[in-house]
C-alpha cells in the first residue's frame, strides 16, 4: 500500500499562488509518508466519488477527507451542478454559463421566490463520504471538519455539517473526526486569509496539529512505515 491520500477542496489542495506546506502536506511529512493530494478548488464530495474512482483509498494506508465549504453553500433550489473533476472543455464552459445563470437569479431575487438550498444537502455529504469510507476497510480515514469562514452567516450551515460528519466518524471504525474549528475561530485574524475562506500558514498549522493529535490517539507508525490501527477502549 502507499503512504497517504487526500480528498479535498481549496484548503485541502492549497492556493494558487500559495506556497508553503498545506497541512495534509504538514501531517505527513510528521508521519514521514509520501502524500498524493487530490485537493481540488471549489469541489464538494460530488468530485470525491470521481477521485475515488481515479485514486482508490484501498490502495492508501491513510486518507484525508476535507469537504463542506462548497457542499454548504446555498444556492437556489434546482441549480444545476457541473463536476469540477475529472474536466473537460465542454463542462469549463458549461459552468461559465450556470455562474451567469446565478448571477441573473440573485440580480432578480429569484433565489428567495424558488428556495435556497445546499449545493450538496446534508444526507448526499454523509452518504458520499460514509460510500468512500466503507470502499476500504482497510485504510485508514480521517474526516477533517470544514473551517470556520469569515461570512458568518455561512458558519451555522457548516458547523451543522460538521456535526454529522462528527457522528459519521463515530460510527465507523476505520475513521477518526479532527476539529480545529474552535482554534481556528478563536484565532481568526491569524488563521484565516482575509478573503474569509483560505487558511494561512498558522491556519493549516493549527489544523495539522489537530490531526496529527487526534491520530497518536489511534493509530501507530511501526519502524516498517505501516500504520497500525488501534481500537478505542470499550467504556467501563
Amino acid at each position: 500500500m502507499n503512504g497517504c491520500i487526500a480528498y479535498g477542496d481549496c484548503n485541502t489542495e492549497g492556493l494558487k499562488d500559495y506556497h508553503e506546506p498545506v497541512w495534509p502536506e504538514m501531517v505527513a511529512e510528521h508521519l514521514g509518508l509520501a502524500l498524493t493530494n487530490c485537493g481540488h478548488t471549489m469541489s464538494t464530495t460530488r468530485e470525491l466519488l470521481c477521485y475515488a474512482e481515479a485514486f482508490p483509498p484501498q490502495d492508501y494506508q491513510l486518507a484525508f477527507i476535507q469537504y463542506g465549504l462548497v457542499d454548504s453553500w446555498l444556492t437556489f433550489r434546482g441549480a444545476p451542478y457541473v463536476l469540477y473533476y475529472p474536466d473537460t472543455p465542454r463542462r469549463k464552459l458549461a459552468r461559465k454559463l450556470v455562474k451567469k445563470l446565478k448571477k441573473w437569479t440573485r440580480r432578480f431575487h429569484l433565489q428567495e421566490r424558488w428556495g435556497a438550498v445546499e449545493q450538496v444537502p446534508l444526507r448526499e455529504y454523509l452518504g458520499n463520504i460514509e460510500r468512500v469510507v466503507r470502499s476500504a476497510p482497510d485504510t485508514l480515514f480521517v474526516l477533517v471538519a470544514t473551517p470556520p469562514n469569515l461570512d458568518e452567516p455561512r458558519n451555522p450551515r457548516i458547523e451543522r455539517y460538521n456535526e454529522g460528519l462528527q457522528e459519521l466518524a463515530e460510527q465507523e471504525s476505520n475513521a477518526i473526526f479532527v476539529n480545529a474549528y474552535q482554534p481556528l475561530w478563536q484565532q481568526k485574524s491569524q488563521t484565516l486569509m482575509s478573503d474569509g475562506t483560505h487558511l494561512t500558514l498558522e491556519g493549516h498549522r493549527l489544523v495539522a496539529d489537530a490531526a496529527i493529535s487526534a491520530l497518536s490517539a489511534r493509530w501507530q507508525v511501526a519502524p516498517d512505515k505501516k500504520l497500525r490501527f488501534s481500537q478505542p477502549s470499550s467504556p467501563g
